[in-house]
């Protein structure tokens, strides 16, 4: 058997196949990656046609003069197109045929357009020419395709159909079968599967082979079931259009269809928003409704509240459908507004008072807004006309009635407008009813058990969708929303606080609140536990995988529940409890729908596509929004007719999110398809960036993008050009964009191009920006101070560091901090402000903004730890470092970096660093203080103990101790130390005998001295003298220190102890007396010594670029240690 290629090429038709790739669109796969498969390799198994089958393709294909293999191809590619969703396939072909008695193979290509209008005659047609015309292709070199093609990720070749004329169907033919395959897949790189068309005179068999990687047996015998449902369909009508054609079977679009959207239930649909809680008022009047600070209110005296601001509306002439603007800060006169507002039969239209004022005034017009209900604080912040506020003051100050109003409202009456944003640079109101938000408030009550006992950290705006549960779901239940104020919602330290002080059982947020609510907890609070939290919701953005597990950590009774949906379908349409996390998700599924809503994934022509297949999310049921305020054309355009359920709700709403069914009928949420990102959980639409930079006249172009940076939080980049010569500041932009745009939608990053990339048909190349541009910003632009702190801090940080592109972001270590450079700083910190500051506290605050913060809510010296959190965050077992002679830990920063992420990292600081602290001349008792600290951050182990220089015998001393107390020191790890402690000695004692023998080792040692003279001289040479001066005051602190510390381990006797050591030795020796391969530890440690060398000195090993193969041999020997596979005691 051979396979034949020709390396001939003719241009025109290289041509042809390159103009034909073009339409192939690059975000599409072939076939979906399907879970449950094995370890790679291939296997081959027949597919079942049947006599009927054969028959009637046989018959069919003679009366429309096709042959049987293209038409089986059609129908084969038709199926492929529904699991691809592309316009184009390009398929590899093999055709085996006889030569002398020998099989040989010749490769080639089928080429596939689909047209809407096309019908499967066209089709066949269409594909029996593309293998008639292979005769012409075949002297067109394979890997010329390849190379015009490979731009568009195709998965060239990866699906291969091989046709195989003449074939022997009888016994043995699957070997014969096996014999072309091998031969195929010896020449053909990364094959997906393919399937064997085995034919002659009388029938046809199948079989396919496939990569046991990527797919199952089950995969296939669906795939089977999907092309023989086709081609029954097919030849009974070949004339329908391409897209009328259902590749399901009834069964499999029932379960879609029905059995998933099985959620109808009754619910209280004639109910209003206000009416629960006016039935709660009459359950428990003395109950506490809301928090705020130390004042509380019952749900009377807040229904009384409500009742006289609904009365004031109604004699002001507001009458039912009437949108009415809430102009208010997070007070009680918000939950007032709203309630005040519904009763009055009106509908609110929340407006944040921090919005821009054109974007207030936007709102106002948009929603055709009557009035604005205000507290006194915004009308005066206003571009909207006086006379058309009502002060929610005056509603408290007369004489108004505080009766319930009684009015009959329609719960099919608008209840709430929401703005989210929109592409054409305005956003959007999005029009709910009341039938719409009882429907998801008695849901989420009824499924979690919501009820007087609960009670809710109300964390988000008010124009944000979250908030309609938040508020109306605990007034409904008749529980109780703590209000939390601006500045507590950015302190999550005072949150975790507010937790257990307020005993709140309901979490709701987006993903990064909590997650940097549980990173800030690892950090500062690691112990910290609160069984009160039963529910945490989050929604309005991905969810870090870890997250979950995390969360359970600190509130060990929370059920944790992801949700999705849209505003347009009421803030949530689906959930997922997450009970456990799967190691292999890669996100966190999408779930299921909640009561009364359904989810369909479809394609192109609005057909539910197969499980496992992705395609576009649409949400239909009782939650699906009214429409867009006064905007017919966006409106019709994303909602539309629900032609599975047209009896409850009638109407669908077109997402713009892909997601597919996975095979346990849970949904997978994909990604936008449009360019819409969650920023802080808003929904921007990244076209509306754009249109307002580019129509600001500022610069030539922008393109706006999103992408996450090494912390995972997701941040706007501003792609801008000017050619112009302008030279506009960042600043000026972000000023011009926060006149019309929330902060939220203001890029953090900007960065400046000549021009902008473009794709082969003339369009801004967004993937071309996308990629990986050596992009790290974490806040990397300039952002001036705010507060009289911040200012002094940054002239401080200008001044030592000699730079000014600093900003209140800029981190200490990012833009070249080290130990001296933090000296001097925190020197000059401490006779500005009286406090004194260890340097570690740098860790704790990188950044002019977070240190500032902390001086300012101070009110005495930091409390002096030893430990420092030098990366705190992870899930493997801490590894804390032991100082070495410089007695601080920043030298240890780059070697954090360069660890697994998920490994924490903590350094333990020299006692007296902060000049109160009496230093300490007894190693074991500089040990135990260690350890203490140690143990009060972990108390049960197991321990990973690491000491650089000096410090490798203070964590010799430490494990001891540890044993000591029956703990488990997991491992013991030593940075360039050697066991005689020479430094401590008098070393002249030790020269005669080593002098002639390590002559040339004294050399390098004494080169070494003079570098480190050299760079210490450097380092000070630019200072004015009083930062020498600061300087001095501190060193002749560490030196009293050293004295110590020297006193202390020239009176340390080592021993040795029944276990491993791990020795991580500099290549470039500065030890002057050599001490062998291991520097004499060998003699200490009973089981060993495991010898890494590591490039660079004894003190460059720690910086980069050599401190990135330390993390790497360091974190892998901590991994094997960790998982079982090494043991150190």
């Amino acid at each position: 058997m051979s396979l034949t290629s020709t390396a001939q090429t003719e241009p025109l038709k290289l041509n042809l196949i390159e103009n034909a790739s073009s339409g192939i669109k690059s975000e599409s796969t072939i076939i979906p990656d399907i879970e449950g498969h094995i370890a790679a390799g291939y296997r081959i198994i027949d597919l079942p046609a049947g006599n009927s089958i054969n028959k009637n393709l046989q018959q069919f294909s003679k009366s429309h003069g096709l042959s049987r293999v293209s038409v089986f191809i059609a129908a084969f590619n038709i199926v492929l197109q529904r699991y691809a969703g592309q316009a184009a396939l390009l398929l590899g072909q093999a055709l085996v045929k006889k030569n002398n008695e020998i099989d040989e193979i010749e490769l080639g290509h089928i080429w596939s357009e689909f047209d809407s209008d096309m019908t499967f005659i066209d089709l066949a047609t269409q594909t029996d020419n593309s293998i008639l015309n292979e005769a012409a292709l075949k002297k067109v070199d394979r890997s010329q395709i390849q190379r015009i093609t490979k731009s568009f990720n195709t998965g060239l070749f990866q699906i291969f159909f091989i046709t195989d004329t003449n074939a022997d169907n009888g016994p043995g033919h699957l070997t014969n079968n096996q014999n072309i395959i091998t031969q195929l897949l010896d020449n053909i790189d990364d094959l997906y599967f393919g399937l064997h068309f085995k034919e002659n005179s009388d029938k046809f068999d199948v079989s396919v082979f496939f990569n046991t990687k990527r797919f199952n047996i089950g995969f296939f015998e669906l795939f089977n079931d999907r092309l023989l449902n086709l081609l029954n369909e097919t030849i009974k009508n070949p004339g329908l259009k391409l897209g009328a054609y259902n590749i399901l079977g009834r069964g499999e679009l029932h379960s879609l269809l029905n059995d998933f959207n099985n959620t109808v239930v009754p619910y209280s649909n004639e109910k209003t928003l206000f009416k629960a809680f006016e039935d709660q008022v009459v359950k428990q009047p003395k109950n506490i409704a809301i928090v705020r600070g130390e004042n509380k209110i019952t749900y009377d005296d807040l229904n009384r509240q409500a009742n006289k601001l609904a009365h004031l509306l109604i004699n002001a002439g507001i009458t039912p459908g009437d949108n009415i603007g809430l102009l208010v800060g997070r007070d009680f006169d918000m939950i007032t507004g709203m309630l005040g507002i519904l009763k009055a039969g009106g509908a609110y239209v929340p407006i944040d008072p921090d919005y821009p004022l054109d974007r207030q005034e936007y709102i106002f017009n948009k929603s055709s807004i009557k009035v604005v209900v205000a507290d006194q604080n915004y009308p005066l912040k206003s571009l909207i006309k006086a006379e058309d506020f009502i002060l929610i003051n005056n509603a408290q100050s007369e004489n108004f009635d505080d009766a319930n109003p009684g009015l009959l409202i329609d719960s099919k009456q608008l209840a709430y407008t929401i703005y989210t944003s929109g592409s054409t640079g305005k956003p959007k109101g999005v029009m709910i009813e009341h039938h719409s938000a009882v429907n998801l408030v008695s849901w989420v009550n009824k499924k979690f058990n919501i009820d007087a006992n609960d009670s809710l950290l109300f964390i988000t705006s008010m124009c944000f969708d979250l908030s309609v549960y938040d508020i109306f779901g605990m007034l409904t239940a008749g529980g109780t929303l703590v209000i939390a104020q601006k500045d507590e919602i950015q302190d999550v330290q005072t949150l975790s606080e507010m937790l257990q002080r307020h005993s709140i059982t309901f979490w709701d947020s987006v993903p990064t609140t909590m997650d940097y609510l549980i990173r800030t907890l690892e950090k500062e609070t690691p112990f910290y536990k609160y069984a009160g939290l039963k529910t945490v919701f989050m929604s309005g953005d991905w969810i870090p995988v870890n997250l979950p597990d995390k969360i359970k950590t600190f509130f060990p009774k929370a059920t944790v529940v992801s949700l999705g949906g849209a505003t347009e379908a009421t803030v949530w349409s689906n959930f997922y409890v997450v009970d456990s996390v799967n190691p292999l998700w890669n996100s966190i599924p999408y779930g299921k729908p909640i009561d009364n809503n359904f989810f369909y994934i479809l394609n192109d022509h609005l057909q539910p596509v197969p499980v496992g297949t992705v395609g576009d999310l649409f949400i239909g049921g009782v939650g699906v929004a009214r429409g867009y305020a006064n905007d017919l054309e966006k409106t019709q355009y994303s909602f539309i007719a629900d032609p599975f359920h047209p009896d409850n709700g009638g109407m669908m709403y077109r997402t713009g999110d892909l997601g597919r069914m996975m095979p346990d009928y849970n949904m997978e949420f994909i990604g936008r398809k449009d360019n819409q990102v969650k920023i802080q959980g808003f929904r921007v639409e990244l076209g509306e960036i754009e249109s307002t930079l580019n129509n600001s006249g500022l610069l030539s172009n922008a393109v706006v993008l999103a992408k996450t940076d090494r912390h995972g939080t997701r941040q706007l980049v501003a792609y801008v050009v000017d050619n112009r010569n302008n030279e506009v500041e960042d600043e000026v932009l972000k000023a011009y964009l926060k006149k019309t745009l929330p902060d939220y939608m203001v890029p953090a990053i900007w960065v400046k191009l000549d021009r902008l990339p473009l794709t082969p048909n003339g369009k801004i190349d967004r993937n071309a920006l996308a990629v990986d541009d050596g992009f790290t910003p974490v806040n990397t632009d300039i952002i001036g101070p705010e507060t009289e702190t911040e200012r002094m801090l940054l002239n401080i940080w200008k001044d030592y560091f000699k730079k000014d592109n600093i900003g209140v972001m800029s981190s200490f270590f990012e833009i070249g901090g080290h130990s001296l450079m933090a000296v001097q700083i925190l020197s000059k910190l401490k006779k500005t402000t009286g406090k004194n500051f260890q340097i570690s506290i740098l860790y704790k605050y990188p950044t002019v903004r977070s240190l500032a913060q902390f001086i300012d809510r101070e009110t005495s010296d930091y409390n002096f730890k030893s430990l420092v959190a030098i990366k705190p965050s992870g899930s493997k077992a801490p590894l804390y470092i032991i100082h070495g002679d410089g007695l601080n830990v920043l030298n240890f920063s780059h070697l954090a970096k360069h660890v697994h992420r998920e490994q924490p990292v903590y350094g333990l600081q020299a006692l007296g660093l902060n000049g109160v602290d009496e230093p300490i001349d007894s190693l074991p008792v500089i040990a135990y203080h260690y350890m203490q600290e140690i143990m009060q951050h972990n108390p049960q182990g197991p321990y990973l103990l690491a000491g650089y220089s000096s410090g490798g015998y203070v964590a010799m001393e430490i494990r001891k101790q540890l044993i000591a107390l029956g703990r488990e020191v997991k491992m013991l790890i030593i940075f360039d130390t050697d066991s005689e402690k020479t430094e401590y000695k008098d070393w002249y004692s030790l020269l005669p005998k080593k002098a002639k023998r390590h002559f040339p080792r004294m050399v390098q040692a004494l080169k070494f001295s003079i570098n480190q003279m050299f760079r210490s001289k450097a380092l000070h040479a630019p200072l004015p003298t009083e930062q020498k001066k600061d300087t001095k005051e501190f060193y002749k602190l560490v030196q009293k220190i050293k004295s110590k510390h020297i006193t202390a381990f020239r009176n340390y006797q080592l021993e040795p102890f029944d276990g491993k050591l791990y020795l991580y030795r500099a290549k470039i020796s500065v030890h002057y007396v050599e001490y062998g391969k291991y520097l004499g530890w060998e003699k200490y440690a009973k089981k060993g010594v495991e010898l890494f060398e590591i490039p660079g000195d004894h003190f460059s090993m720690l910086q980069p670029p050599h401190v990135a193969m330390l993390g790497d041999v360091l974190q892998n020997n901590i991994d094997d240690v960790t998982a079982g596979t090494a043991t150190a005691k």
